[in-house]
């Protein structure tokens, strides 16, 4: 019976996550990912901003930790002119545009 879930076994050994719809094409394994947000940890807790150069699980590991965890960008303390551009790149992110 197939449920639709993803095995730990395939979490463990390096098969791609599978892509849900609107997470926009970040294919990579979860090691990947790991080290990505790791690396990203450590730049944005360093104070340094996000790095519009990089692509791929780097860059959305570097938007996620900077700007979707607690504690960084409150979202209520923001102007609305920030909200928006947020909201662009976001939507630019995804391909919701």
């Amino acid at each position: 019976m197939a449920t639709g879930r993803t095995s730990k076994h395939s979490l463990r050994y390096g098969t791609p996550f599978k892509r849900k719809p609107g997470l926009g094409r970040y294919n990579a394994t979860r090691a990947e990912w790991k080290a990505a947000y790791r690396a990203a940890r450590i730049a944005i807790g360093q104070g340094a901003e996000p790095d519009p150069k990089t692509d791929g699980v780097a860059w959305k590991a570097q938007l996620v930790v900077a700007y979707e965890r607690s504690g960084h960008g409150d979202r209520l303390k923001q102007p609305a002119s920030v909200k928006l551009a947020a909201k662009r790149l976001i939507d630019e992110i995804v391909g919701a545009v």
